[in-house]
């Protein structure tokens, strides 16, 4: 999203940010104007009892925090001319509504989009024919709205606004943006009109690796990057310890990277095992044998990008998709979701990313075509054509998004 402001800024527009606070500062130091939306995102999913793995814990938290969404994007909303949403926002779609400006939801996987070619993100399975997928969401998305719509028709009520009884139609709003490449998460056949890929969305700035992290990465053979990014886990010792043993069981160097499940902290560092808190991907991708990783949008793009195999242990949700189409497209092996990690196993998936030959020549071949691609002009394009038009057109219900 950072990048689309930036892309946004030097068209002439003026960008404000509504984001859990954990993100208010390191928005404002790119020079956007940022508010919290009342939410810390990392002490929300360390606090003890959370179980991300939850669907029900899942729901049951994000419905807990639409009051509190729906208070601070109406407080920050004042003077806009559209709002845009991104991941789970339940309340834009109504303030927008409510401030009468048009409305964009942005998604970064095609799996939060109803039609055949993925089946809702709550299905792990990501293996069924096409006419399976279409059911799942024709069942799916009116026991969805039921659900949902006790909380957000009280957030609309403290607007003013009528109650509605289709919220993820109205979520969607009048413009859907995926913002995923084109090649690695394309758009189903079956998308509503209203829905316009972009490719993804790029952050491009310099970034520096510490001296012994670089001289790390220098050494042969190449290390096996592990991280869980935003993740977090009832086994995080049990995972890292594994993780080590897998790496070290392949020949190879571990860097651990820590995260917000502060993985790092629970591998003791060798000559052989590195730990950071974070490194840029863009960076450092490129210099891995492979990338083990939770099957984020970002962190699967940014490895496909950098053309490095990837091992793919899903948590939730989307990620499921991401690690299909990691194996879909042959450019790791199958994924292997996070609660079934053991060293023997996880040792197996990354011997397999390491030394397939056809895996490190079809991510190769990955790498290329999505060089230099950045959807961001062209979602700015789509976000003004919609501001243009928005003032002659209703919303337009196309599709969920719970993810």
């Amino acid at each position: 999203m950072v990048a689309f402001a930036l892309a946004l800024r030097s068209r002439g527009h003026r960008v404000s940010f509504v984001v859990p606070s954990n993100f208010v500062g390191w928005i404002r130091a790119h020079g956007f104007d940022a508010e919290s939306n009342g939410i810390d995102a990392v002490e929300v999913l360390r606090a003890a009892g959370p179980n991300l793995q939850s669907i029900r814990w899942q729901w049951r938290h994000v419905m807990d925090l639409t009051a509190t969404l729906f208070a601070s994007v109406a407080a920050a909303s004042a003077g806009a001319e559209v709002i845009v949403g991104a991941g789970l926002q339940p309340a834009a779609s109504s303030v927008a509504e409510w401030r009468e400006v048009p409305y964009a939801n942005v998604m970064y996987c095609p799996c939060v989009m109803p039609g055949r070619a993925a089946p809702p993100p709550i299905v792990r399975t990501q293996s069924f024919p096409p006419w399976i997928n279409a059911l799942l969401w024709q069942l799916g998305g009116p026991l969805v709205d039921v659900a949902t719509r006790g909380a957000i028709n009280r957030g609309r009520a403290t607007l003013g606004l009528e109650p509605i009884d289709r919220p993820l139609a109205h979520i969607a709003g009048a413009r859907t943006i995926l913002a995923a490449d084109r090649d690695l998460a394309p758009l189903g056949d079956d998308a509503p009109a209203s829905a316009v890929g972009t490719d993804a969305w790029i952050l491009e700035e310099p970034a520096e690796l510490h001296p012994h992290v670089s001289a790390f990465l220098d050494l042969d053979p190449p290390p096996v990057y592990v991280g869980f990014g935003s993740m977090v886990s009832r086994r995080v010792p049990e995972l890292a310890a594994h993780a080590v043993d897998a790496v070290r069981a392949v020949g190879h160097r571990a860097i651990i990277v820590g995260g917000w499940a502060q993985l790092d902290r629970h591998v003791e560092p060798s000559s052989d095992v590195l730990t950071i808190d974070a490194v840029p991907h863009d960076v450092v991708f490129p210099r891995v044998a492979a990338v083990v990783h939770h099957g984020g949008a970002g962190t699967t793009t940014a490895a496909a990008r950098a053309g490095a195999p990837q091992v793919v242990l899903p948590h939730i949700l989307d990620q499921y998709y991401w690690a299909h189409r990691v194996r879909q497209l042959g450019l790791g092996p199958r994924g292997l979701p996070v609660a079934l990690v053991t060293a023997d196993i996880l040792a197996d998936r990354i011997d397999a990313a390491v030394n397939d030959a056809g895996i490190r020549r079809r991510a190769a071949a990955l790498e290329q075509a999505m060089a230099g691609r950045n959807g961001v002009s062209a979602a700015v394009d789509a976000l003004e054509d919609l501001v243009a038009t928005g003032a002659r057109q209703p919303l337009k219900p196309a599709l969920a998004n719970p993810g």
